[in-house]
């Protein structure tokens, strides 16, 4: 069971606003987001559950529409060994105000391994970008966001190739010659426990809080201005702990795992935003990692952390 941090007050209530007369931008909604997961939970992947994996595909497209975002899915074509097959990243566009400044991603992979529902992994990736997306409606920005669920992030076979969505995601924002300020890649936002561990070494470098309930945010050394953007917009809204890595992450491969390394090979400046995943997580690519193991009060706070860089690198 995971542990809420008791010292963050809770959410404010009637859509974020506080006290007589006084509005704030609109808070997550923790209720909503518990939706997400549900909806998401279960095994989706390409060989052990394909009907899942279409379904969790179509709630991502379907609930970015209705945030007002212009929705598209993008083919790409896997095989994994056999006869190749088609599948589908789903992008997210809300137009900026300037064509000419460089775009703002939000990423999270919605497929899971094999044998797991996957709830912490990745729906709760999923579900905080989905709502970050309406929380942003209607709001001025600057420049384009693209919100992008990406397919085929876990394991595919025995020769270990994964993160197959996001490869194709990259290489297609290269070859159009997009400019990216910077993705945010959203990698498993859900859970808190009494216990943190750290990477090899980490802590004779960093100190590392001993209890599992921050958020982290990890940038490659192209990455330390928008990891420095990042910790001053989701600092006021969740515990936060930082941390850049040399050599597109290579010296500590644990912060390659996800699709941000796609974007670090890429060129691109980019963040994995994570509770850390088996660091703290026991649950992690197990029958165990269910929507009631989450704690959904850090979850909305992540969130708002999210939203609030988004809505700062855009404007």
């Amino acid at each position: 069971m995971s542990h809420s941090p008791s010292h963050l007050p809770d959410p404010a209530p009637d859509g974020g606003r506080e006290g007589e007369g006084a509005v704030i931008s609109p808070a997550p909604d923790a209720r909503r987001l518990e939706a997400d997961v549900r909806a998401l939970a279960g095994v989706r992947h390409r060989l052990a559950a394909p009907a899942a994996l279409a379904a969790a595909e179509n709630h991502v497209a379907l609930e970015l529409g209705a945030a007002g975002l212009r929705v598209e899915r993008q083919p790409f074509p896997w095989g994994g060994g056999g006869a190749d097959a088609e599948f589908h990243n789903v992008l997210g566009t809300r137009d900026g105000a300037d064509p000419e400044r460089p775009w703002v991603v939000v990423a999270a992979h919605f497929d899971s391994t094999p044998h797991t529902p996957g709830a912490d992994d990745n729906a709760s990736g999923v579900a905080a970008m989905l709502e970050a997306a309406r929380l942003l409606r209607g709001e001025a920005l600057a420049a384009t966001v693209q919100f992008v669920g990406l397919n085929l992030e876990e394991v595919q076979n025995v020769l270990l190739q994964y993160r197959v969505g996001s490869r194709f995601y990259a290489r297609w924002l290269k070859e159009r010659g997009q400019r990216v300020a910077g993705a945010l890649v959203l990698e498993m936002l859900g859970y808190t426990g009494e216990r943190q561990a750290a990477l090899l070494g980490l802590r004779l470098i960093r100190k590392v809080p001993r209890e599992g309930n921050f958020l982290a945010a990890v940038g490659d050394w192209r990455s330390r201005g928008l990891l420095a953007a990042f910790r001053r917009s989701a600092e006021p809204h969740v515990p936060l702990f930082t941390l850049a890595v040399p050599f597109r992450g290579w010296v500590a491969p644990d912060t390659r795992r996800s699709d941000n390394a796609r974007f670090w090979d890429a060129g691109y400046p980019a963040l994995m935003v994570t509770d850390t995943a088996d660091l703290r997580n026991p649950h992690y690519h197990t029958a165990g990692d269910t929507p009631e193991s989450l704690d959904y009060r850090f979850l909305a706070r992540a969130t708002a952390a999210v939203a609030a860089a988004v809505r700062d690198l855009a404007r």
